[in-house]
């Protein structure tokens, strides 16, 4: 589970830095996600939920740490990355639930498909 997990995670980081692809799969970047850790981790209809929730709690590591920079660039009243730091919090919390749903819908469809396949 924590392999097909971190995969999921480490495609949805990879997908961010590919100017081409940027604009195409950052929105998309999830869901691929998903589809993709969720067929390596080999999730089951009761335990998609739980993939997408580790893959949440995953990608909640790098949120918090810019979260917690954020707070403390506010403290010290200057920008973050040339923005206010109460857009990163906010960018940064709304990035969680995107991403589990994002991920829930994909190892949803990556199931439905490897179930259809058998």
């Amino acid at each position: 589970m924590i392999k097909g997990a971190l995969t999921s995670v480490i495609l949805m980081f990879v997908f961010i830095p590919i100017p081409v692809v940027h604009f195409f799969a950052v929105p998309l970047s999830p869901f691929i996600g998903g589809f993709i850790g969720g067929a390596i981790a080999k999730a089951e209809k009761e335990r998609i939920i739980i993939f997408s929730f580790v893959t949440a709690g995953i990608a909640f590591i790098p949120c918090s740490i810019i979260i917690i920079f954020s707070v403390i660039q506010l403290i010290n009243e200057t920008d973050v990355a040339g923005m206010n730091p109460w857009w990163a919090i906010v960018l940064s919390s709304a990035l969680i639930p995107y991403t589990w749903f994002g991920n829930l819908v994909g190892a949803l469809i990556g199931y439905t498909a490897r179930s259809r396949a058998d």
